[in-house]
């Protein structure tokens, strides 16, 4: 297993299930800030130590139990892709859930069976809560083939005072591609905002697993496709980077927040496992495969 925890407060690279269970037990609230990077084997009991967090976040037992027992199902053989689309599908339209409950659900389905629903052909985007702090809504029509639609609430804190305010969560159908964007960078859903562009005057406006998906079209996935992929930097680090770099069609984009010896550390990681690695000059995914469709189009 790998996983990255993302609290403002701890960050670490986790690298088995018994340390994740020791952290969440410590302090619940920092399953909201887990990334499951490589996931697969976790305890699928109704009763495990994830669950248990989940349900003292949420206290949402009907959501969750018919997200564990699809994963289960999917796990044993019991169901095959199609039926756990369509049961993600009617969970997301007929249930009642929140932001946090959409987090869980998609760390759990990488824990379990090291997928989420990007892996299965879909996506889901919400507008960004600090956004709607500022006053201000995104508009739903920048976001491509959607399926389903819910508005839900959130609690903000404005001003030291909680305040409740409404934003929304769209599900969308992925295109075709046979480019591959790999997000460790979002706990399995994504940020949208009003600009699909990366940067206006230099400034970075919109998530680059968002603006991937909408601008480039590329396939977002949570599983490195093949064995060779190139990986972004975390930020501008002072380290060797690869000039060979747009040999591959698989991007991924690990979390931005993650420090030098992690990054390193998570790049060992993969090469132990098997993978061929490459270390791109980019810290934004979207510009890397942008750079990379311009080069082999002059190539061509």
């Amino acid at each position: 297993m790998l996983a990255y925890i993302d609290h403002p407060e701890w960050r670490r690279l986790i690298e088995d299930s018994e340390t994740l269970d020791a952290i969440l037990s410590r302090n619940i609230r920092q399953a909201l800030s887990l990334i499951v990077m490589m996931g697969g084997d976790y305890d699928d009991s109704i009763d495990s130590a994830f669950l248990r967090v989940w349900n003292g976040l949420t206290g949402n037992t009907s959501f969750i139990e018919d997200v564990h027992a699809l994963a289960v199902q999917y796990r044993r053989g019991l169901i095959k892709v199609d039926e756990l689309i369509k049961g993600f599908v009617n969970i997301l339209s007929k249930r009642s859930f929140s932001l946090v409950d959409l987090v869980m659900m998609s760390n759990y389905m990488k824990l379990i069976n090291d997928i989420n629903l990007l892996d299965l052909g879909l996506i889901v985007l919400y507008e960004n809560p600090e956004s709607i702090l500022a006053g201000v809504r995104e508009p739903p029509d920048v976001i491509p083939n959607r399926i389903l639609t819910r508005e839900l609430e959130v609690e903000l804190n404005m001003k030291c005072t909680i305040t409740r305010r409404v934003f929304s969560v769209h599900v969308s159908r992925q295109y075709d591609s046979g480019i591959y964007v790999v997000d460790w960078s979002n706990p399995g859903i994504v940020p949208y905002s009003k600009f699909v562009e990366s940067r206006i005057e230099g400034v970075e406006v919109s998530d680059p697993i968002f603006s991937s998906f909408v601008r480039l079209r590329a396939r977002i996935v949570s599983k490195v496709v093949g064995k060779d992929f190139v990986l972004t930097l975390p930020k501008p680090f002072g380290v060797n980077t690869d000039t060979n770099y747009c040999s591959s069609n698989v991007f991924v984009s690990p979390p931005q927040s993650m420090n030098l010896p992690d990054f390193l550390k998570l790049v060992g990681k993969l090469r132990g496992l098997g993978y061929g690695v490459h270390i791109a000059p980019f810290t934004r995914v979207d510009e890397l495969v942008e750079e990379c469709l311009r080069r082999n189009t002059q190539v061509e």
